[in-house]
């Protein structure tokens, strides 16, 4: 029995000095994601919906006398947030639908490692990808106001701003796609979850009900996003959205430890 154990032990350390743990889930996770051609056409996607929309508000902006291109525009970030989060959750639907899932949980059979390598993959893309939008942002916006009189560091922090909410809404995502598991699925709850609740909740005439609805998850994206946010502020909007995300990826991680592929 000792011997059998020393084994194992043994084909562990091997394991992971072979690149397996967490560090190998990852780079599994990214390999799959890099090999398939719709993560390259949703990121191409993202880009020219970001660059259509951002150049849109410039000149509708124009004639308000704005001068600044602000890339955290609501307008242009919800633009591409849903194209990401396609993105984000055809990680986990696609291997459901494909039925490779099966072959990913014998390759990586604890169910939390799985989730965290999903998400800090697809958490990183999103992540550098919400950089390139935001900035591509800043120069189509700039280009259609034909003058920008921002300030610089303003304009950082606001482009950082788009990629983390473009990083908590995909981590997000891939949690709700974990639970649902169908595609069609995921994109209704999340549809639901960010869009039709609130504006219901908003629509009935309860302050309690109202209230709620500002602390969903978009309403605390929007106040992370909107630098003079007059409800709680910036701060407050991420802790919730992180909040929101952490617990997505919670309960996924519990459902899939509980249930079959």
């Amino acid at each position: 029995m000792n011997g059998i154990q020393t084994s194992a032990r043994g084909d562990r350390a091997s394991l992971r000095t072979a690149g397996g743990g967490l560090r190998g889930a990852v780079a599994a996770e990214w390999t799959k994601l890099f090999s398939l051609r719709s993560t390259w056409y949703f990121l191409l996607t993202a880009a020219a919906v970001m660059g259509a929309t951002a150049a849109c508000v410039g000149v509708v902006t124009h004639d308000a006398g704005a001068s600044v291109a602000d890339p955290a525009t609501l307008a242009t970030v919800y633009g591409v947030e849903f194209v990401v989060a396609g993105l984000a959750l055809l990680c986990v639907t696609g291997e459901y639908a494909t039925g490779s899932i099966t072959h990913t949980l014998q390759c990586v059979p604890d169910r939390a490692r799985l989730m965290i390598a999903k998400s800090l993959t697809v958490g990183a893309v999103a992540f550098a990808a919400g950089i390139v939008l935001a900035v591509l942002g800043v120069v189509a916006g700039a280009a259609a106001l034909e003058e920008s009189t921002s300030d610089g560091a303003q304009v950082a922090g606001q482009v950082f701003a788009v990629a983390v909410h473009l990083m908590l809404m995909s981590v997000l995502t891939v949690g709700l796609a974990a639970i649902v598991r169908s595609s069609a699925g995921a994109i209704t709850v999340l549809f639901v979850l960010l869009l039709i609740v609130p504006t219901i909740l908003q629509s009935i005439p309860l302050d309690f009900l109202t209230n709620l609805a500002q602390f969903l998850p978009q309403a605390a994206g929007t106040q992370f996003l909107t630098a003079d946010a007059d409800l709680y502020g910036p701060a407050t909007g991420l802790l919730l959205l992180a909040a929101w995300t952490a617990a997505s990826l919670t309960l996924s991680t519990v459902i899939l430890g509980r249930r079959d592929a």
